[in-house]
């Protein structure tokens, strides 16, 4: 039994690894053909997945220099379609980084206008344009009037907005081929293809339309504009020149306030004879060129003198009479203007007293700059000048232009209540050409409106100004004010004021700006001929043609 059990175990043993050597032998080539799959899969997808990281590493160069934008196939919805799609997100936000650095680069961020270097790359390529078609073109730099002053006033956030709104009016009033940049600060360039008079066509159309003032927080603010104009070739035959005889042009324009000029001289003297101008005027305060004129004003109820405007001239040794317009502009600009106000302000004080003392109830009037209403010691200066001259304050009217009136500063107001309380009077000067309201006028300590002569010229036979003159006049009355007409220069206007109901006129037609010692004979001399003959005056008035 054991025999036979044995012999069938060896039986089985024998199949069994007959089986064995048979499934070796099937599996053998089975796995070498399945290690051969494996290995040529895997070189397969490795050279694959090679290619695509080596095509993506490529793009992530090129994106990183920023020479391509070109996008990847993503092909497969995988780790590497994943990988893809990061790797075109990086080249689309290098791309967009570029550009905006690009336009950065070459535009002014607050307006969005061309910058400077834009600017003189424009004007290089018309330059070689003109070259070729034998033609000129005109590149015409504006300058904000006194936009430190609204600046220093309102803040910077109102400064920007202004700088936003010429803009604005640049583009809309400039021709679709003119180029219009933002230099810096408060300058613009226009680049105008044509001559002269194409150039000066658009540049009037630009300062017709900042005429307009911007309305900011309930505020008005005029937009005043100076305009220097050069024109190519032959004013100059590159970007720097042609900028530098525009800016030079724009500076007389502003010295003489004409809004536009073109460059008619050498850059360099004008800018030498503009820097030897500014360091002239403290010797010439000091050493006495400066003088006082005094143009008188006439009452026109009683025909008689009822003050003067003292009015400051410059008796420059080499260059003769400076006018104000000639060199009033340039104070304001670098802060002497202060100096000259105090010396103005005290030399009327002490005229006052000599009128005063020869027996003459007169108003002395002065004029004083908006920005030294702007000044925090203004008042303490004016203070300190009274208690050097002993006068009656109310001989004193410091006449203050309207902007400088309505001014919405602590410090504006601050000072004016002071002085008012000071018994000085105060003057809105040239009064219709500035922005101020009714309330605003109610609310300020001012005695007497002064019309601009702008509204007086020819008002006998111009129905706007006898229209605006008629309001103002209506107007003071109203309030309480004294009207004062200035520029009055034919007997027609005077005979029309005084009709109007006019209080006070000064002009050529009574009397030219005369020097301080000519002033109380010539009062004298006025009443006595007017003693003689007051029904004459009176005559003259009521005279109709």
């Amino acid at each position: 039994m054991l025999v036979v059990q044995g012999a069938s175990l060896y039986v089985v043993g024998s199949m069994l690894d007959g089986f064995a050597w048979q499934i070796r032998s099937l599996l053998v080539p089975t796995a070498a053909v399945s290690t051969a799959t494996a290995v040529l899969v895997a070189w397969w997808l490795g050279r694959r997945v090679a290619g695509r990281l080596a095509e993506i590493t490529r793009a992530i160069a090129l994106a990183h220099h920023a020479e391509s934008r070109d996008l990847l196939a993503k092909r497969a919805a995988d780790e590497i379609g994943s990988l893809v799609e990061s790797v075109n997100g990086l080249a689309d936000s290098v791309a967009l980084r570029e550009r905006r650095i690009l336009e950065s680069a070459l535009s002014d961020p607050l307006t969005g206008l061309p910058n400077r270097a834009l600017l003189a790359d424009r004007i290089r390529q018309m330059v070689s344009v003109s070259q070729r078609s034998r033609s000129g073109f005109a590149v015409a730099l504006l300058d904000l009037d006194r936009f430190k002053f609204v600046n220093d006033t309102l803040g910077h956030a109102t400064g920007d907005l202004l700088l936003q709104e010429v803009a604005r009016r640049l583009r809309a009033t400039a021709r679709e081929s003119d180029t219009v940049a933002r230099l810096g600060g408060d300058e613009f360039v226009l680049l105008m293809a044509g001559g002269v008079d194409a150039a000066r066509e658009v540049t009037r159309r630009v300062l017709d339309a900042m005429k307009t003032p911007l309305r900011c927080n309930d505020q008005l603010i005029d937009i005043g504009v100076s305009i220097g104009i050069s024109l190519y070739p032959e004013h100059g035959e590159d970007d720097v020149t042609l900028l530098r005889h525009a800016d030079s042009a724009m500076y007389s324009a502003k010295r003489t306030r004409s809004g536009e000029r073109v460059f008619d001289g050498d850059a360099g003297a004008v800018r030498r004879s503009y820097l030897s101008l500014l360091g002239e005027m403290r010797a010439a305060l000091e050493s006495g060129q400066f003088v006082l004129d005094y143009q008188p004003k006439l009452a026109l109820r009683t025909g008689l003198i009822a003050g003067f405007e003292g009015l400051v001239r410059w008796n420059h040794p080499v260059r003769g009479r400076v006018p104000p317009n000639e060199f009033i502009p340039f104070a304001e600009q670098t802060g002497f203007m202060r100096e000259i106000t105090q010396w103005v302000i005290a030399g009327g004080a002490r005229f006052a007293r000599v009128l005063a003392d020869a027996g003459l109830n007169l108003t002395v009037a002065l004029n004083v700059s908006a920005l030294d209403v702007e000044n925090p010691e203004f008042g303490r200066e004016v203070l300190e000048i009274l208690r050097s001259q002993p006068i009656d304050p109310k001989r004193l009217c410091l006449e203050i232009t309207e902007s400088g009136v309505v001014s919405e500063s602590d410090a504006a107001l601050k000072n004016l209540l002071a002085i008012s309380r000071l018994g000085v009077r105060l003057s809105v000067d040239d009064f219709g050409t500035g922005y101020s309201t009714l309330k605003q006028l109610q609310q300020l300590p001012v005695d007497e409106l002064k019309i601009d002569r702008s509204f007086v010229a020819g008002i006998h036979r111009n129905r706007g100004n006898l229209t605006i003159v008629r309001s103002t006049i209506e107007l003071g009355k109203q309030l309480g004010l004294k009207v004062v007409a200035e520029g009055v220069e034919t007997v027609e206007e005077l005979r029309c004021l005084a009709r109007l109901g006019c209080d006070e006129v000064q002009g050529y037609y009574l009397s030219k700006p005369m020097p301080e010692a000519d002033v109380v004979g010539w009062v004298e001399m006025r009443h006595a001929l007017y003693l003689s003959a007051r029904e004459t005056y009176f005559e003259m008035l009521a005279e109709r043609r």
